[in-house]
C-alpha cells in the first residue's frame, strides 16, 4: 500500500481544525455583537431612537434587520466551514491516491480563502481563514501534484 502524502495529511488536519475554530469564533462574535446592540443604556437607546425616528424607522425594525443579517452571515460561515471539514476528512482518506480531487478542491478553497482575507488577518478568525483557507488549499495543490507525478512515474515505469 502506498504511503499517504504528508502535505495532504497536514493540509487536511489544518483545514478541519481551522474550520471548526472559525465556526466557534464566528458564533461567539455574532452573539457578542448582538448582545452589545441590545444592551444599550437608556440614554444611548434614546439617542439612537431619536436618530432613527427622523427616517421613520423604529429600533425594533433595525434590530430585526441587524439580527437577520448576522444570522445569515453565521449560517453561511457554518455551511462553508462544514464543507471544509468534509473536504478535510475526505483528504485524510484519499491522501494516498492520485486524483484531481486535491487540485480541484485546493483551487476552489484557495479562491474563497483569499476572498475571506478581506476581513483582515490580525485577529483569531483571520488567522483561521489564512491557515485553513489559504495555506491548507496550497498544500492540497502541492500534495495533489506530487501524487499525480508519482502515479505518472509508476505508470511510465510499468
Amino acid at each position: 500500500m502506498k504511503e499517504k502524502n504528508k502535505f495532504l495529511q497536514a493540509a487536511s488536519i489544518i483545514m478541519i481544525l481551522c474550520a471548526v475554530l472559525a465556526i466557534l469564533i464566528t458564533a461567539i462574535n455574532t452573539n457578542a455583537a448582538l448582545s452589545s446592540i441590545s444592551g444599550l443604556s437608556p440614554e444611548e437607546q434614546t439617542a439612537v431612537e431619536a436618530q432613527l425616528s427622523e427616517g421613520d424607522i423604529t429600533m425594533d425594525q433595525v434590530m430585526t434587520a441587524v439580527s437577520a443579517i448576522a444570522y445569515v452571515g453565521l449560517g453561511l460561515t457554518i455551511i462553508f466551514n462544514i464543507i471544509k471539514v468534509i473536504v478535510g476528512f475526505l483528504g485524510l482518506k484519499k491522501a494516498d491516491t492520485s486524483s484531481k480531487f486535491f487540485i480541484v478542491w485546493g483551487i476552489i478553497l484557495l479562491v474563497f480563502g483569499v476572498l475571506s482575507l478581506s476581513s483582515g488577518i490580525l485577529n483569531p478568525l483571520g488567522i483561521c481563514n489564512l491557515l485553513g483557507g489559504v495555506a491548507a488549499p496550497v498544500l492540497f495543490i502541492i500534495g495533489g501534484n506530487q501524487n499525480k507525478k508519482e502515479a505518472g512515474a509508476k505508470n511510465s515505469a510499468v
